[in-house]
């Protein structure tokens, strides 16, 4: 943790020291007259870091408020801190959904209502897991609508030449890819023809 504190002051320091149009000479002279004779920070304790960045602001300097990485409704407070979250919020924008249908699954899953609130990695784990199965359908389910269109036809067509599906096929990745593999292959052998490779 001291380690962090160091690295985020310093940052802090140098940002402050472009803020206040710092050049080389007068930057060290700072260091310098706060630390007694110091003219680096990596010199510096974290408490004299400290105290250098207090000396910045006292001049003029002001930090930023760090901005949200994401401005959807129910972004989880802890997103910057936990990795898993962050890949949840990325497989969300890929699939376009809020924050609250991960909410439903991870209460559908684990009985506890928010993401913020799931503190089991495991519980991440399965979550990101549903959420790549979902992207998996949606990109399967476009893909197989882009090679119909390809042939003039629409996803409307299969469920009238293929009665037998069940009605949620739409849903269900293993008939959806061998669905794509048999119009696939179609579409290969349409331009086999074309280019007469068959009679």
């Amino acid at each position: 943790m001291r380690g962090d504190n160091r690295k985020k002051v310093t940052a802090q320091i140098h940002i402050a020291r472009k803020q206040l149009g710092m050049d080389e000479d007068t930057y060290r002279a700072a260091i310098a007259m706060v630390t007694g004779g110091k003219r680096s920070c990596a010199d510096c304790t974290v408490a004299e870091l400290y105290q250098i960045l207090q000396h910045m602001k006292d001049r003029g300097f002001k930090a930023r408020p760090r901005k949200r990485v994401v401005q959807h409704p129910g972004t989880p407070h802890n997103l910057g801190r936990e990795p898993m979250l962050q890949k949840v919020e990325a497989l969300l924008a890929e699939i376009k959904a809020p924050w609250s249908y991960a909410d439903a699954i991870a209460k559908r899953q684990t009985g506890i209502e928010r993401v913020a609130w799931l503190k089991k990695p495991e519980h991440l784990r399965a979550l990101i897991a549903s959420l790549d199965v979902e992207l998996e359908k949606r990109r399967l389910l476009r893909a197989l609508e882009l090679t119909l269109e390809k042939q003039g036809l629409t996803l409307d067509f299969i469920d009238t030449s293929r009665p037998a599906l069940p009605k949620n096929w739409r849903r269900n990745r293993k008939i959806l890819g061998s669905l794509f593999v048999d119009f696939a292959n179609v579409e290969s052998w349409y331009e086999a023809c074309r280019e007469g490779g068959h009679s």
